[in-house]
């Protein structure tokens, strides 16, 4: 499922190496927008930019989770993704306390403890949060010690709407929808406004289905974090799981449906976009 998270992840990485490929440096004089508590994302340079085979740098590609913010002080949970997956420096699963500020200038500093070391993020909010800004990460200490590091930093919106779209069975050869596999979904999505003890958004809903797979099927026991729409469903349950990637303003959504015993084996995959 981590694997999972990292590909769509990647997925959406054209508008970030825009980003960084040019150098650009985000607006730093009006006010942030007036609610920034919600779900955030802390990610890496990818490398190389643009690159089919792009990857994220190690020990920690990305840190993901809920702020509060109260006045200029900010609280919450993050957990660290570590790309290398077989040996990482810190568990995916491991909570990570967050303090932090924002000060008169929108200078957003956070701090976590890690492994043993702590990481430390900065980054100058824009006007609107919910838009991949450049920043810094450093991690002093400990098993995931890391110099400073070039990251972009996001605020998402919550996932509650309506997505509609197409998705197909894609050939891992030709990386090309495979015949008769198209399926038209309808998503109606509702997104927590509260985050669990883990920092994680609850997900609720329904998906319909029509074509090479049918059937209304709910959403249970999914979560939201990092922009990444996760399921913690069982192989061989009659539901479906519904996994995805949103863009920081949550319009469109890269992902599909991994239907179990409900349409087969194979995975639907596709871009949804809200209505």
């Amino acid at each position: 499922m981590l694997h999972m998270r990292s590909h769509l992840r990647i997925l959406l990485l054209l508008p970030i190496a825009a980003i960084l490929g040019c150098g650009a440096s985000p607006t730093q004089s009006s006010p942030t927008s007036p609610n920034l508590s919600g779900d955030w994302l802390a990610l890496a340079a990818p490398t190389p930019i643009g690159s089919a085979t792009t990857t994220l740098p190690t020990p920690i590609g990305e840190f993901v989770g809920a702020l509060q913010f109260t006045g200029n002080t900010a609280a919450g949970t993050f957990r660290a993704i570590d790309p290398t997956y077989l040996n990482p420096c810190v568990s995916f699963t491991q909570d990570l306390p967050v303090t932090g500020t924002l000060d008169a200038a929108n200078h957003l500093t956070l701090t976590l403890p890690i492994s043993g070391g702590t990481a430390t993020i900065t980054a100058t909010l824009p006007q609107n949060s919910q838009t991949y800004t450049l920043g810094n990460w450093q991690i002093v200490g400990g098993a995931c010690a890391m110099p400073a590091t070039t990251i972009v930093i996001a605020q998402f919106a919550p996932v509650t709407g309506t997505y509609t779209g197409i998705l197909n069975v894609l050939d891992l050869t030709t990386h090309l929808p495979v015949p008769g596999s198209a399926t038209t979904v309808s998503a109606v999505l509702t997104q927590s406004t509260t985050p669990t003890a883990d920092g994680q958004f609850p997900l609720s809903g329904t998906v319909t289905a029509s074509g090479a797979c049918s059937g209304s099927f709910p959403i249970i026991n999914e979560v939201v974090f990092g922009g990444v729409i996760l399921p913690f469903i069982p192989t061989g349950s009659s539901t479906i799981g519904f996994l995805g990637a949103v863009e920081p303003t949550a319009t469109t959504l890269v992902g599909g449906i991994d239907p179990y015993s409900a349409c087969g084996s194979q995975f639907y995959q596709g871009t949804l976009t809200r209505q």
